[in-house]
């Protein structure tokens, strides 16, 4: 039998292709992870809410950021919503600055969350502030702010439960600001 010469080629082609791996296309790894680990388990964020309390006194007051797997749209929308995953935290300051937060007194996570006639509904709660003899009271927090523009927040947050439990999270991405 004499081998045609178009099918070697072929053949050759054909290997050469399937050699190539489907990730040679991303060369760029994605780095945006928006989401919060705990107990090896991963929930994504999808939005963020930032509420700014400040006023032009230039006396530091409440910021606060809400994150969740629901997108802003869907949030302040007056539907009712299940499987809410929610992240929340506040620290004084007169504006958002990138530096590290560690005084946070207020914060609540929870996931399993519903929205029925406008009422939230925490569901799990991962961590709260309500009873400091809780297992879900923070021994300790903290918020890393790296990138804050007028269309954007880069931030990461760690905070450890009374219980030794850790809750870990980044967000890269917009946020809705209220006015």
């Amino acid at each position: 039998m004499n081998p045609n010469p178009f099918r070697i080629l072929a053949l050759a082609l054909c290997m050469a292709f399937a050699s190539c791996s489907s990730d040679d296309t991303n060369s760029v790894p994605d780095e945006t992870n928006n989401e919060f680990i705990f107990n090896g388990t991963t929930y994504n964020l999808v939005s963020a809410i930032i509420v700014d309390e400040n006023t032009a006194n230039n006396d530091p007051s409440e910021i606060s950021i809400s994150l969740f797997n629901k997108t802003s749209t869907e949030i302040t929308g007056n539907n009712d919503l299940s499987d809410i995953s929610y992240v929340y935290f506040d620290f004084e300051d007169t504006t958002i600055q990138n530096t590290t937060y560690s005084q946070i007194e207020d914060y609540d996570i929870s996931i399993n969350g519903n929205v029925m006639n406008s009422e939230f509904t925490p569901g799990t709660v991962l961590l709260s502030d309500d009873d400091p003899q809780s297992d879900v009271y923070a021994q300790s927090g903290s918020v890393t702010v790296t990138n804050f523009t007028e269309f954007n927040i880069v931030f990461t947050f760690t905070f450890t439960r009374t219980d030794g439990q850790v809750i870990s999270g980044s967000y890269d991405g917009n946020y809705f600001m209220p006015n």
